[in-house]
This record gives structure tokens, sequence and C-alpha cells, in this order.
């Protein structure tokens, strides 16, 4: 009698084995395509840290790009307000040249006017 059962043991193991063998092949599958699924998600994870380290890149380069734009417009300004002055001055000069060379071809100088413009000018810092 123990043989006998020890056949139908060994048959039901079989049979057992025969019918958990495709489960166990499945989970293999199962294994493989969630270890395929885990590189795919850590790749996606470097890309994404690589695209928030460019975009952060990006954005310093940008605040940077603005602060120098504000810096040359703020420069911009106070040159072409120093080349007012200076164009101005330029064109006090030119009618004080123009005066005085009226006065000396005229014949009629007048030493005096001279003396104040030219104390003016200095005095401006002209």
């Amino acid at each position: 009698m123990r043989i006998t059962e020890g056949c139908s043991l060994g048959q039901e193991l079989l049979v057992i084995k025969e019918q958990v063998q495709p489960a166990m092949a499945r989970l293999k599958e199962n294994d493989l395509v969630v270890e395929r699924e885990n590189e795919e998600l850590a790749q996606v994870e470097v890309q994404i840290a690589e695209l928030q380290a460019r975009r952060d890149l990006i954005l310093h380069r940008r605040d940077g790009a603005v602060a120098v734009g504000t810096e040359l417009k703020s420069s911009a300004r106070q040159i072409l307000k120093a080349a007012t002055k200076k164009k101005r001055a330029l064109a006090e000069r030119k009618l004080i040249r123009a005066s005085w060379q009226a006065d000396i071809d005229s014949g009629d100088i007048a030493w005096r006017r001279i003396t104040c413009l030219i104390w003016g000018m200095l005095s401006d810092g002209v």
C-alpha cells in the first residue's frame, strides 16, 4: 500500500508541478517586465534630473542677462546724458567763438566780456 501511495504522491507532485509551471513562467516574465520598467523609470528619472539642471542653468543665465541688460540700459542713459551735456557745452563754445570772431573781425574786442565768458566756462567745469 505504501508503494501505491508513494506513486500517487509522486504523480500528484508531478501534476502540481505541471500546473504550477505556467504560473512560474508568467511570474518570471512579470519579474523581467518589472525589471525593464524599473530600468526605464531610472532612465526617465535621470533625464528629468538633467532637464531640471539645464532649466536651472538657463534661468541662472537669463537672470544674469536681465541684470546685465538693466545695467547696460542704465549706462546707456548715463552716457546719453553726458553726451547731451557735452554737445550743449560744445555748441555754447562754438557760439562764443563765433561771437569772438565777429568782435575781432569788427575790430571791437570786448576784453571784459571775453574774460567773463572764460571764467564762466571754467566755473561750469566745461
